[in-house]
């Protein structure tokens, strides 16, 4: 028997196999299980997320002898006919290469004949956006109104191709790509099935350049068997993928942290000689970066890290030092396009990050001030934060002040976020005025879709980003750090691929609108508290006044927030000496 490629030998048989999309297949078997089941359906996502086998397992399912719980059984004479692609009611098109109006017209004048084996006859089309125009209005009348005994199954991995009229006839899936460990797991699955041995660092390397397919997993794998049959390998792994040796990586950022200049260069240029990319090593650093950010966020040590001394360092790392050193990758990538001398930005790069400090900009230049002048400036500004966190305390909100002496980093970081927060304030009460739970699941639903379109540095800053309250028109996104707020904000470029990402994927013209992550929920109470009779007669007001109620309950929280945010800013300016708070 020839041979057979993985991710066919181990295709899902049924929903329960399918990994990942939990919530898709199991409203899928609901259907069937009810006997309700669409004449059309669309199901839309990331390649190698599990669309074609849905598509095949849905066809199998609805012509089985004997379904058991919303799943073909997998023994009778339809469904062994499905498997080995011998069933007649079961018509698989390609459109990419049958994408003419010819070809709709002939799906279309023999839908009226009845299924010869099965209860149904299915049509799966695979990358239905590459039907051409003519085509998809052949096919428009036929997928609305098909003969009972027809069911479509319209596949694509760019939904925002597909005519509005075309979708609004079907029922919509949005797959999403596979998380990591998902993959790991069904790897090791059949590693175990097929008697070859692994290492567990290897498949994290597959499991990460796969990028959420499975199928791009299982070839990677298919392909470091054929190159090594003794078992699967870390090293096998990184020659295969050209993945970049994750230690080296990780042993780099750290000397990179922690401002050893010499043992980074001598270590850049072992992995240069090595034949790595220097554009890899950056990608890969602005990766590692990412999640060292995500890990201190949420406290939780992440299973990307391979180093327990990395993984044992994370919490005590600057964050302000990892911001500057993805600020610098970026940088270091942007200017790789213009020189043929690819280790030079590479060996700036290091020299860069091991010379921040980032106590401020005033220690950095070596500025000499005298000491009396010095104190006197530092006086006027702590009088100036007292004064400030006064106002904070009566009314909430942080005043813009006049005087000419708050030059400190601190006081201005706190007028320009005021000074922003009334531009946005306007925008953020737009989408809170018509937000719905629904239009917030929408966005919810494509945003790593959206996000994965982006450039390496730009998903770098979006990670640290979520969409908290959405509209029709409109969504709020929260950034966890004031610094990436303020840059994202700044690039017009980034935000009109946000907007117009968010639009196709949503087909619907929606804006972002953004802020930083400790003035949402002000925000939100501001808003909850003054337009509170604006929502009593809307559908979303329970949610909204438990929304509001756990606002007002911990509203001191709430202030608190940018309370401590002013005196962190304080003592990072003056030192904790210096610092007197009083209630």
């Amino acid at each position: 028997m020839a041979y057979q490629a993985l991710y066919r030998k181990w295709r899902p048989r049924t929903f329960a196999d399918v990994i990942g999309q939990e919530s898709i297949t199991s409203t899928l078997r609901n259907s069937i299980r009810i006997n309700k089941i669409s004449h059309a359906f669309l199901f839309a996502g990331p390649r190698g997320t599990g669309k074609t086998s849905c598509a095949k397992i849905l066809a199998k399912t609805v012509n089985c002898l004997n379904i058991k719980d919303g799943e073909p059984c997998n023994e009778c004479a339809n469904c062994l006919a499905a498997d080995e692609n011998r069933m007649s009611d079961l018509i698989e098109i390609d459109a990419a290469s049958n994408n003419g109006v010819d070809e709709i017209r002939d799906i279309r004048d023999k839908v009226k004949y009845a299924p010869t084996e099965g209860k149904y006859k299915v049509y799966i089309i695979d990358e239905v956006h590459m039907l051409s125009m003519g085509a998809f209005n052949a096919l428009l009348k036929t997928l609305e109104e098909p003969p009972e005994h027809v069911i479509f199954i319209l596949a694509t991995t760019e939904l925002q191709k597909v005519p509005a009229t075309i979708i609004s006839r079907t029922q919509k899936y949005t797959f999403k790509r596979i998380a990591l460990d998902a993959i790991i797991a069904r790897l090791k699955q059949i590693l175990v099935a097929e008697e070859i041995s692994y290492e567990d660092k290897a498949l994290q390397v597959i499991a990460q350049v796969a990028d959420g397919g499975m199928r791009d997993a299982l070839s990677i794998l298919d392909q470091i068997i054929s190159f090594e049959k003794d078992g699967v390998t870390y090293a096998d792994a990184l020659e295969i993928t050209g993945f970049a040796n994750q230690e080296k990586i990780e042993e780099l950022f750290l000397l990179l942290t922690q401002q050893e200049t010499g043992a980074a260069l001598a270590l850049n240029k072992e992995l240069l000689a090595a034949g790595i990319n220097p554009q890899n090593i950056l990608n890969e650093l602005v990766e590692l970066a990412t999640q060292v950010l995500i890990s201190q966020k949420t406290k939780t040590k992440s299973s990307a890290f391979l180093t327990n001394e990395l993984s044992e360092t994370v919490e005590s790392l600057d964050n302000r030092a990892i911001l500057y050193l993805i600020d610098t990758a970026n940088e270091a990538l942007n200017d790789l396009r213009f020189t043929t001398q690819q280790n030079v930005p590479l060996d700036i790069f290091c020299v860069k990050v091991t010379s921040f400090h980032p106590a401020g900009d005033e220690q950095q230049s070596g500025r000499q001030t005298d000491t009396s002048e010095e104190m006197q400036e530092l006086q006027k500004q702590v009088q100036h934060l007292s004064q400030q966190l006064g106002a904070l305390q009566k009314t909430g909100v942080v005043p813009r002040m006049k005087s000419a002496t708050t030059t400190g980093a601190s006081v201005k970081s706190t007028v320009a976020s005021t000074n922003l927060k009334t531009k946005y304030r306007a925008s953020v009460y737009h989408v809170l005025k018509h937000a719905t739970k629904d239009d917030l699941s929408r966005v919810k639903d494509v945003w790593p879709d959206l996000i994965s379109k982006l450039e390496v540095s730009q998903r770098a800053m979006m990670k640290v980003s979520k969409p908290v309250a959405a509209g029709p028109d409109a969504c709020v996104v929260a950034f966890d750090y004031q610094l990436w707020f303020e840059r994202a904000t700044s690039d017009s470029e980034l935000m009109k691929q946000l907007n117009d990402g968010l639009t196709s994927l949503t087909h619907a013209n929606t804006e972002i609108v953004l802020v930083p992550k400790n003035e949402w929920p002000i925000l939100r109470a501001d808003y909850l508290k003054t337009h509170k009779a604006e929502l009593t007669n809307r559908q979303e007001v329970d949610e909204t006044e438990t929304a509001a109620q756990a606002d007002e309950a911990d509203n001191s929280q709430s202030k608190d927030v940018v309370k401590n945010d002013i005196i962190e800013q304080a003592r990072q300016l003056f030192g904790d000496d210096m610092i007197d708070v009083k209630d």
